[in-house]
């Protein structure tokens, strides 16, 4: 992805979705943008831009979230 395709952190997605996100802090990570806004909510800095992922990293990380929210489910007694 070229450069080019940062849009400004003051500027909300059209979607929610999974996003390359930089930080002020210099660092890069893969963002959810929700209902509820950009999680997680603590970071590394502050966002100052955020950029579309391709559909299939997009899918992928949908996916490896699902699976850590199955895990994390799994270890939760369930005797309520």
């Amino acid at each position: 992805m070229s450069q080019l395709d940062w849009t400004p952190g003051d500027t909300a997605p059209d979607r929610q979705g999974y996003y390359e996100t930089r930080l002020d802090s210099g660092h890069t990570a893969i963002s959810l943008y929700s209902v509820l806004g950009w999680m997680p909510a603590k970071t590394p800095g502050n966002l100052i831009s955020w950029r579309a992922l391709p559909p299939a990293l997009e899918r992928e990380e949908a996916e490896r979230h699902l699976q850590e929210i199955r895990a994390a489910q799994s270890h939760i007694p369930m005797d309520y």
